[in-house]
């Protein structure tokens, strides 16, 4: 059984949460990131904060959008944010260094308010 990749969207001021869940990884997931953060970054929205909490699966693919999307919102004058890293989706991040270019947070508040936002 598949679990696309479902995301969820709320804002607090000007930051948007993107609550994931289902899969990350190639054609399931991967697009559906792609397509979601392109069209909030037209519409101007470019302080996301991603909640992996419910991410089931995480593959190349996944880690890869993943950045090209930190490009893309950073080019904007933007930053994403990732929230509730799983021990494995933590694990990749540590060993492809990329929990050094991702700023991460445990705490939804802290996630949001490092944008100099208050929650």
């Amino acid at each position: 059984m598949t679990a696309l990749l479902q995301i969820s969207e709320r804002r607090v001021a000007d930051v948007t949460i993107l609550r994931l869940a289902g899969r990350l990884e190639l054609d399931d997931g991967d697009t559906v990131l792609r397509d979601h953060v392109n069209r909030l970054v037209e519409e101007g929205r470019i302080n996301l904060v991603l909640d992996l909490a419910e991410v089931i699966r995480l593959d190349s693919a996944g880690i890869g959008m993943l950045v090209g999307k930190y490009l893309t919102v950073r080019k904007r004058g933007g930053s994403i944010r990732l929230l509730h890293l799983t021990d494995r989706t933590n694990r990749l991040l540590r060993i492809t260094r990329l929990d050094s270019v991702f700023d991460i947070f445990d705490d939804e508040t802290e996630a949001v308010q490092s944008f100099g936002v208050t929650a």
